[in-house]
């Protein structure tokens, strides 16, 4: 009778470290690209944003993005951020002016948080339907009773039917005046534009969780004051209405300016915002193309 024996043998604990510590090697490889790549990715948008051409555009009255080294401020007041750390003031980083309009929220229950890959894998603020960041009271960008004006901002919804609408940047009086507020609004219904408290203009469909670059050109001393792009340099145009009347009866407030909603903490966004700027007059087409172009490069949203 044949007997045949089993020969195979056991990795003896030698082998069994090697390959353990192949993969580990592997592991931190995969892990030490992924950061070079986030690394590459930050580097190239701060040098976007420092030889923009935005920076050539006139009345430029408040700027802040997330990508510079002095973007964000923790609440160590320091500028370095963990994943989901609270984020306590976005700086206005205006090249045209050493006046600011830092946004902050002192309340941690109301401080958006920060997530390092947001719109494009770049750092974003997140707001979670329940956080505010205000401007310093009787400290906003745009003087009241302005007529004219351009809201700039990158964001990207997480729904967008929330039930009592969700105000992404606003600037306002005190008190909930019907026609003191400018806003970049999205309604329940899932269509966003500008909001004056009851004297609207909101005619755009808006997508959850799609990533979208918005500006709004306000002009108030013409029927049809409001032009809203959204990834595109063509306007949606038309006039605002509404219980507060018409564009004749808007009257911008200068209390407070901020961002996920309102003074009131009503209306809360629930979503990211990246970049935001705030011109105080009516811009052209030749700059819608050059904030376009900038923005689209940065973020990589197609314009049409």
């Amino acid at each position: 009778m044949k007997i045949s024996y089993n020969n195979k043998k056991a990795f003896s604990l030698i082998e069994l470290s090697i390959v353990i510590l192949i993969i580990g090697i592997l592991v931190a490889g995969v892990t030490q690209s992924s950061r070079l790549v986030r690394q590459i990715r930050l580097s190239t948008a701060q040098q976007l944003t420092r030889s923009s051409e935005v920076s050539t555009v006139k009345d430029i009255v408040f700027w802040a993005e997330t990508t510079l080294d002095n973007a964000m401020v923790n609440t160590a007041n320091g500028f370095s951020f963990d994943e989901n750390s609270p984020i306590l003031t976005w700086n206005d980083n205006n090249p045209q002016s050493t006046l600011k309009f830092n946004v902050a929220q002192s309340n941690a229950a109301y401080q958006p948080l920060f997530r390092g890959s947001g719109i494009n894998g770049l750092p974003s603020l997140s707001f979670n339907g329940g956080q505010l960041l205000l401007s310093s009271i009787n400290s906003a960008p745009l003087p009241a009773n302005d007529k004219d004006y351009t809201f700039v901002i990158v964001w990207r919804a997480n729904t967008v039917n929330a039930a009592n609408g969700q105000i992404l940047m606003s600037q306002d009086s005190q008190s909930a005046n019907l026609n003191n507020l400018g806003s970049c609004y999205i309604t329940p219904a899932g269509v966003y534009g500008f909001a004056g408290n009851n004297n609207d203009l909101t005619s755009v469909g808006v997508t959850a969780n799609k990533d979208y670059i918005t500006i709004i050109v306000v002009n108030n001393n013409v029927a049809n004051n409001i032009s809203i792009y959204t990834n595109s340099n063509t306007a949606a145009n038309g006039g605002t209405s509404g219980p507060g009347g018409n564009y004749t009866t808007l009257s911008l407030g200068n209390y407070y300016f901020g961002f996920g909603g309102r003074l009131q903490y009503a209306q809360l966004f629930s979503g990211l915002i990246s970049e935001a700027i705030v011109i105080d007059r009516t811009i052209n087409a030749e700059e819608i193309r050059v904030i376009n172009n900038y923005l689209s490069k940065k973020y990589a949203i197609k314009i049409s």
